[in-house]
């Protein structure tokens, strides 16, 4: 069965029981939490550093788990540039945002010191962790691919 389109979901969402209109909002905000959150990590983050792939010389990247430059920075783009557009499309949606929240921890803890204030402040991590990890507990909702899939 095919996932339903949002035109569906917000005509069924009127004559729909509060408990049915309650989970039509939650699929909404799951929407627009996985969009807003992985397309932000994908444009300020995650394409820079797929670019960085293709610089000539050598990597200069972090490397807190001390992996190797190169593949702490190939780690990064799959992590901040392919699993975002999964997360965004609600494809391997709790894969994608396990990956990311594995990432967004080793920057929060190792690379910022678990600091939330001060010049080396990981901030933006934590807000990343903490979304990326709701979306991994919560998986994407009905509006994402998955949801066709769960289906079967």
């Amino acid at each position: 069965m095919n996932s339903p389109s949002g035109s569906d979901v917000l005509a069924a969402t009127a004559a729909a029981p509060p408990t049915v209109r309650l989970a039509q909002r939650i699929d909404w905000g799951l929407l627009v939490l996985r969009v807003l959150l992985a397309g932000s990590l994908l444009l300020l983050h995650g394409w820079s550093k797929a670019l960085q792939l293709f610089e000539p010389g050598p990597v200069r990247f972090a490397d807190p788990l001390q992996l190797g430059e190169l593949p702490t920075l190939v780690l990064a783009v799959l992590t901040e540039g392919v699993a975002p557009v999964l997360v965004m499309a609600g494809i391997a949606t709790r894969w994608a945002a396990a990956a990311a929240t594995a990432t967004m921890a080793v920057a929060f803890f190792f690379v910022h010191g678990a600091a939330l204030t001060g010049e080396e402040s990981g901030e933006l991590a934590f807000l990343y962790l903490i979304g990326f990890l709701v979306l991994t507990i919560t998986g994407g909702g009905r509006l994402g691919l998955d949801a066709g899939i769960d289906r079967r």
